[in-house]
C-alpha cells in the first residue's frame, strides 16, 4: 500500500490516517519495507537515498533489519 487509507470502523465511529510508509511481514520470509522518494530533475541521488533511509528507519530499527548499503544497491544495478 502506498498513500492509502489505514483505519477502522466500529460502533458508529471511525478513524483513518494516510499510510505513506508501510511494511509487509511474513513469518519465515522476513519483511518488505515500503517508502518513496520524490526523484525529479536535479535531484541528488545521495540525498534521496539518505531521505529513504530516514523514512524507513523506524521500521528497520523496530524489526532489527539489515539495510543494504548504497554501494551494494548501486552494484546490484550494474549487475555486480
Amino acid at each position: 500500500m502506498y498513500a492509502g487509507p489505514v483505519g477502522w470502523f466500529g460502533g458508529g465511529e471511525s478513524e483513518f490516517a494516510v499510510g505513506i510508509r508501510s511494511a509487509l511481514l511474513n513469518k519465515g520470509l522476513g519483511a518488505l519495507v515500503y517508502a518513496g522518494t520524490g526523484i525529479v530533475e536535479g535531484s541528488n541521488p545521495s540525498l534521496e537515498w539518505d531521505e529513504l533511509e530516514l523514512k524507513t528507519s523506524q521500521f528497520t530499527k523496530l524489526l532489527k533489519l539489515e539495510v543494504p548499503s548504497r554501494q551494494k544497491v548501486e552494484n546490484l544495478g550494474r549487475g555486480n
